[in-house]
């Protein structure tokens, strides 16, 4: 009821984004997963500036959509973003949109299994943005706890796929991760419920 309003208010970051978000409607292709859309990706790029964020990490890219957002942010910032895409289409893809995007000095793009690279990776990290596979979300958690700083946010997309009655494989997961997120007291947690759910924590402690 709430988001044509909302939308009507809300423009992209970067012009680039409007072409992407049209290229996922438009392809049917397995490997592409939905896009974190418009208020979930203006929300980012909010986090990030009132945070002043310097380093944040991104698992999974898909088409370079939420990579553009979080860059384009960082662009204000003077930071970079370390992005971890496994599927070599769609790191090429993000490759090329973040090109075009104009924002390649920004962005550092890795290929591989995030579950993997997440141990070579140097903390701190200001912002991590979970969108990896589904099933990674509690594996990765505690290791993500550990490369983000003091009073920096996790923040995980898809939160709601257990609501929304996705099917377990994919729901069962993220519901883990709530559970988790919200058992530990090292966080301080939420859900926002725009696009399809985003889990945000900030780590109060070591």
């Amino acid at each position: 009821m709430f988001n044509d309003y909302i939308e009507q208010f809300l423009q992209s970051d970067n012009k680039h984004l409007d072409k992407i978000f049209s290229d996922v409607r438009i392809r049917d292709n397995r490997k592409i997963q939905p896009e974190i859309g418009l208020p979930v990706g203006k929300f980012i790029g909010l986090i990030i500036r009132t945070i002043d964020a310097k380093r944040v990490l991104e698992f999974g890219t898909c088409l370079g959509y939420s990579t553009i957002w979080i860059a384009e942010a960082l662009k204000h910032t003077k930071g970079k973003l370390t992005a971890i895409e496994l599927e070599s289409e769609l790191f090429a893809e993000t490759k090329r949109n973040v090109k075009q995007a104009g924002l390649e000095n920004i962005v550092e793009l890795i290929q591989g299994d995030a579950s993997v690279i997440i141990d070579k990776l140097e903390p701190p990290f200001d912002l991590i943005l979970q969108d990896s596979d589904k099933p990674l979300y509690p594996v990765m958690l505690e290791k993500c706890i550990n490369l983000v700083r003091k009073n920096g946010l996790l923040l995980a997309d898809d939160a709601l796929l257990k609501p929304m009655k996705v099917q377990k494989e994919l729901s069962k997961p993220l519901h883990r991760y709530n559970e988790m997120v919200f058992a530990d007291k090292r966080l301080y947690s939420t859900i926002l419920p725009i696009g399809d759910g985003l889990t945000v924590s900030v780590k109060m402690e070591d």
